[in-house]
Parts: C-alpha cells; structure tokens; sequence
C-alpha cells in the first residue's frame, strides 16, 4: 500500500498536529519488524548505525518528510535520517545498504531503485539546517503543528517533491 501522506486524506496535514496526525495515520500500522532490522536501526541496538532512531520517531519523520509507507518512501526517509546523523560514513552507508538489499527479508529489502532513492534522502538529510534529528525528543512536540515542525527542522516539501519527479 503506498500513499502520499499530504494527498491522499486530501487534508492539510501542515495545520493539525503532530499526535493527531500520527494517530490519524500510522495507528492501523504496528509492523513486526524483523530481527535483523532492529540490529541496525534500532536505538537499543549495540549495533545499530548512524541514524538509529525509534519506530514512534520514524513515524514522525514519514510525516514531517510528506512520505507515505511505500519501500521508497521507506528508504527516503531512512536515508533521510542517516544522511542527517553527522556520525554516518562510507562503512555505514556500505553495509547499511549491503543489507537492506541483499539480507533484509522481503517485504523490506531494497530493490537498486530503492538505494537511489535513499541516497536522495540521504542528500537532503544532509542538506537541512537541523542535525541529529533522530535524537530530537519528539514528544515535547505532540501538540505543535506539522507545518511549524516543517518549518523549524528546515523540512520543505517543495523541494522534496522536486527530489521525487526526478
């Protein structure tokens, strides 16, 4: 099932905030996320990667990002999410994307189309003026509006809808 966050509900997502939002849309999804995944991008992972962040928080960033729950919104937004950890480096990136293409189970490998779109989140995870977002205490922010988050983390769909037309 894949979708875009701001049009398929055809609402204004910008104006409602960050807990309705989740709630809305992501209150139906409670993914069993397998083993392998976990140790990589799982917080409480000794071995997770640069870009670790919790399942609740990668929610958030689906939202903030505009992105729906396809697997290249999923690796948009992963790739957002390590692209904005300063600590990410080549190793990172090469066995993160090692895994997610050839060990991941299905439905959550990546196909080579998949890693580009990854490596364009990464690019505008890089790019935004808020670092270390996977560390960001999101719930000090459940009553603000998505559009103000947007604006504080720097975040323009603008811009990212560019990045998906090309």
């Amino acid at each position: 099932m894949a979708f875009d966050l701001d049009e398929t509900f055809q609402l204004d997502i910008a104006q409602m905030n960050l807990k309705k939002v989740h709630s809305v849309i992501f209150s139906l999804c409670k993914p069993k996320i397998p083993f392998v995944i976990w140790l990589l991008e799982n917080p409480n992972s000794l071995l997770a990667l640069p870009g670790k962040i919790s399942l609740r928080h990668h929610d958030y960033i689906h939202i903030l990002l505009g992105r729906g729950i396809s697997p290249q919104d999923e690796a948009f937004v992963i790739g957002f999410t390590m692209g904005n950890d300063l600590k990410t480096n080549k190793l990172h990136l090469f066995i993160y994307k090692l895994f997610a293409r050839f060990i991941y189970p299905y439905p959550y490998n990546f196909s080579t189309l998949n890693l580009r779109t990854f490596d364009l989140g990464f690019m505008y995870g890089r790019k935004i003026k808020i670092k270390q977002i996977n560390k960001i205490n999101f719930e000090i922010y459940q009553d603000e509006t998505i559009g103000y988050l947007r604006n504080i983390f720097g975040i323009n769909l603008d811009e990212i809808k560019l990045i998906k037309k090309d």
